[in-house]
């Protein structure tokens, strides 16, 4: 089951609370100077702020052997969680530790850097955050037509000023950079970091995949089905159920990375990707303009379906809960699995974003692929009656949709007996 999942998730977060603060929780302790025992807690504070806030940096350059682990939209909710709490121990860390000339500066400035990038991210670009708070997902609706994602992210790279701000307030604390083993650990984690960042960069310039768009169609109304052709020397490490990085290098507008859920099944005798796109934002409602023969740049794949789904015995019913376009992720598992027995319920608000129908109508030949689809969400008894009552424990559930639909379901299967372990799903949500 997910057993190998949940032990992975919970041991990022325990490392990332308790074990990267401790070697300079430890070297601090060791030698600081008696005189400054009174405000020792609030220097220990602002040494865990400092190392969580080079590990969400860490966490944004999108690791993908810890993808593969505890998936991108865990490591987007762990990266923004811990950067708030950055942020908190910061403000305890100074108001314990007052301090004035440019130690004080530098320390206030990557303070409000930080508070004011915090306040405009958990807006524009925390969706696990905003999908939670209606007002907030409203404001970011009204908002997007003069805050484009290609701004937000050039403004949520101002965390590295203020990091880089947070660097240089330590190097002006004489008694701090008189303790050489603290230093020696300051200075090793600053550079892992800031060696994984430019890697990042490096390999988004020169090493991710380049292709061509060979064909951009209407699939369905605000729906648009791309096909990209990899150059033959590129290599994606590409899964059922994964999703790419796609950026238009040449195009204003476009050149900055969005996740897109790959349509087919990654194969040998595949040379192409497809991905289908609903125009939601100012990224996606742009892709209907151009032509084929655009230049594409490709980072990928990220996503653990398909490893939830080798987590899992071969024989286990594979229930699929599908809302409108979040359907695509599912289809290149149902494509790439004959063999296995799938149940697949899909829904969505119109005929027309019932995406794929067609597709779905003829691999319902298949003896093991049971289709069922309609107009409006299903309800809980549609599901329920229909398959839990006799497989609760030889089941396993793949949900893909809105966030508030993934969310919906989750509470029903548990409330029904269903583990944590059966269920997996990804969202979307930033």
């Amino acid at each position: 089951m997910l057993k190998r999942y949940n032990f992975s998730l919970g041991l990022t977060w325990l490392v990332i609370f308790f074990v990267i603060p401790l070697p300079l929780l430890q070297t601090l302790s060791a030698g600081l100077p008696a005189i400054y025992s009174s405000q020792s807690q609030a220097i220990y504070l602002g040494a865990i702020a400092y190392s969580w806030m080079l590990t969400s940096i860490y966490l944004a350059t999108k690791p993908h052997w810890l993808d593969r682990l505890i998936g991108l939209p865990n490591m987007y909710m762990i990266h923004g969680i811990i950067s708030i709490l950055a942020i908190g121990l910061a403000y305890l860390h100074k108001f314990g530790n007052p301090s004035d000339g440019w130690i004080r500066t530098t320390g206030d400035w990557a303070i409000y850097l930080f508070t004011g990038i915090m306040v405009y991210s958990m807006v524009f670009m925390a969706g696990w955050f905003t999908s939670r708070i209606p007002f907030l997902a409203k404001l970011k609706r009204m908002l997007d037509t003069v805050f484009k994602h290609e701004l937000s992210v050039w403004l949520h790279r101002l965390n590295l000023i203020a990091t880089l701000l947070v660097f240089i307030h330590v190097q002006l604390i004489s008694y701090v950079t008189a303790i050489h083993p603290f230093m020696f650990v300051f200075y090793l984690y600053s550079g892992i970091v800031f060696i994984s960042y430019v890697m990042s960069k490096v390999r988004s310039q020169l090493g991710d995949t380049r292709g061509t768009v060979t064909t951009n169609e209407v699939l369905a109304p605000n729906v648009q089905e791309l096909t990209i052709t990899p150059q033959k020397h590129y290599h994606l490490n590409l899964k059922m159920g994964d999703f790419v990085f796609i950026s238009f290098p040449d195009l204003k507008g476009l050149k900055e990375y969005h996740p897109f859920s790959i349509v087919n099944p990654p194969s040998d005798d595949s040379q192409h990707i497809k991905l289908a796109i609903r125009g939601d934002g100012d990224f996606t409602k742009l892709l209907s303009e151009f032509k084929p023969g655009v230049a594409v740049k490709l980072s990928g794949g990220y996503g653990r379906y398909h490893s939830f789904l080798e987590d899992n015995d071969q024989d286990h019913h594979i229930v699929m809960i599908a809302g409108g376009i979040g359907v695509t992720p599912l289809l290149s598992i149902v494509e790439g699995s004959p063999e296995r027995h799938i149940s697949l319920f899909y829904s969505a608000h119109y005929d027309h974003d019932l995406i794929y129908l067609n597709q779905l109508k003829n691999w319902h030949q298949r003896e093991n692929f049971d289709l069922h689809y309609q107009v409006g969400r299903y309800s809980e008894a549609d599901v329920l009656n229909h398959q839990l009552h006799d497989l609760p424990n030889n089941a396993i559930f793949l949900i893909s949709g809105p966030a508030p639909m993934i969310r919906y379901w989750k509470r029903v299967l548990k409330k029904n007996g269903i583990r944590n372990g059966q269920i997996y799903a990804e969202e979307f949500t930033w």
